[in-house]
């Protein structure tokens, strides 16, 4: 059963970054930011389903970072969670800003994001 629940949410991960591309490429910036946060939080989320069978109900990136870093390239997670600190913070706020405030999302913060979620895939092993 799990391993057909990995094969959904990576799937689905990989949907919100195709819808991603394409309001990117529409030039819909606040779209695509929402989109970066739902594929990142899922391709997490797999990742921990994979391993230990589940995952923390939460959608802090930090958070799933932390608890994927004991049990998954313990260094380089925590590694990457301090490098990337400002984007990880900006991507759990786009969860709430995205749905329930106007807040206009510029292309060069999205075309930051977009490079974060590839360096983020890479990590995983997702490429």
């Amino acid at each position: 059963m799990r391993k057909e629940e990995v094969k959904i949410l990576k799937e689905r991960a990989d949907a919100f970054l195709d819808t991603a591309a394409y309001n990117y490429r529409n030039g819909s910036y606040d779209l695509t930011a929402f989109n970066l946060e739902q594929a990142v939080q899922l391709l997490i989320k797999t990742k921990l389903l994979e391993l230990i069978g589940e995952f923390p109900r939460t959608h802090n990136l930090v958070i799933l970072l932390k608890e994927l870093s004991s049990v998954y390239k313990e260094h380089e997670v925590v590694a990457f969670i301090k490098s990337e600190m400002l984007r990880l913070t900006k991507l759990t706020d786009v969860y709430i800003t995205a749905r329930y405030y106007t807040r206009e999302f510029f292309e060069e913060e999205v075309k930051d994001l977009c490079d974060f979620t590839m360096r983020l895939k890479v990590l995983l092993d997702y490429v």
